[in-house]
């Protein structure tokens, strides 16, 4: 019963932790929105073809974050390793960013295209769409960064 109880009092400590109140700043640009959240740009809506055409134009790579609104491991990525500055910057640098609801919008179709069952995934994309790198489930600051740096290594 002591067991039971505990559980259930950590998991209402979970679910109260996972309604962090970040303002959001939109703007439009071309047909796809931008996020700033701490200078992490994300790009939201649109298709992953305007995308990849962004990266090409900026002559960059393509990151995809799949997520998912209700996932934890999901928040913690976007508040504490994608507001990491030296990690932005390099991210900023050298990749198109783009953050996708798995459940929404164009999500479910991302998910079969790139099969994605997990939340969340990073893909790592060139500017043909082909998968450079994949990571299934959330990454720490340090393993985030050598990622970043292993696939922009790769390609210059």
């Amino acid at each position: 019963m002591r067991n039971y109880i505990y559980i259930v009092a950590f998991g209402l400590a979970l679910i109260s932790s996972c309604t962090g109140n970040k303002s959001v700043v939109r703007s439009k640009e071309h047909s796809s929105q931008t996020r700033h959240l701490e200078n992490v740009r994300f790009y939201e809506g649109g298709t992953l073809t305007e995308i990849i055409d962004r990266a090409k134009k900026e002559n960059k790579l393509v990151f995809i974050d799949i997520m998912a609104e209700w996932c934890a491991p999901c928040k913690l990525m976007e508040q504490e390793v994608y507001t990491y500055k030296p990690l932005y910057t390099k991210m900023n640098k050298n990749f198109v960013s783009y953050q996708v609801d798995i459940e929404k919008g164009i999500g479910p179709n991302l998910s079969i295209l790139y099969d994605t069952k997990t939340v969340p995934t990073l893909l790592f994309l060139d500017t043909r769409g082909r998968v450079l790198a994949k990571n299934k489930g959330a990454l720490g600051i340090q393993a985030m960064l050598d990622l970043v740096d292993q696939v922009a290594n790769k390609q210059n």
